[in-house]
């Protein structure tokens, strides 16, 4: 049997790279000028900052009091983190190596035209 001593060894070591990662992380996600514009992988413009204007503060149907604007936040800051595409791909990686997969369809599907419009009566 393994004493607690032995179990608890490397403890600390992992604990503070695991929050260092964090903290690493929480700064690489504040900087702004590393936050990109336009996905290459997705081909497509990213979201941009929501605005809002001082007529929106004050009146009662505005989208700071619904929660819009935070919702607007929230799908701009994840939608501009800093290396979005390369955690993708690298998302990609990991899931190929996860062995078996279901099927994959490459192209168009188009619908069978062989479906009967009448029931079948057996003549």
């Amino acid at each position: 049997m393994k004493h607690a001593k032995e179990l608890k060894r490397g403890a600390k070591g992992k604990s503070v790279f695991f929050f260092t990662t964090l903290v690493l992380l929480m700064v690489l996600s504040l900087l702004i000028p590393l936050r990109p514009t336009e996905s290459l992988a997705e081909k497509r413009k990213l979201a941009e900052f929501p605005e809002i204007s001082a007529s929106q503060l004050f009146s009662s149907d505005s989208d700071l009091l619904s929660g819009v604007y935070f919702d607007d936040i929230d799908a701009w800051f994840s939608d501009t983190f800093p290396f979005r595409d390369v955690f993708f791909q690298v998302n990609d990686l990991v899931r190929k190596g996860y062995g078996l997969k279901g099927t994959e369809i490459h192209g168009s599907i188009t619908p069978a035209n062989d479906i009967p419009d009448t029931f079948f009566t057996g003549e």
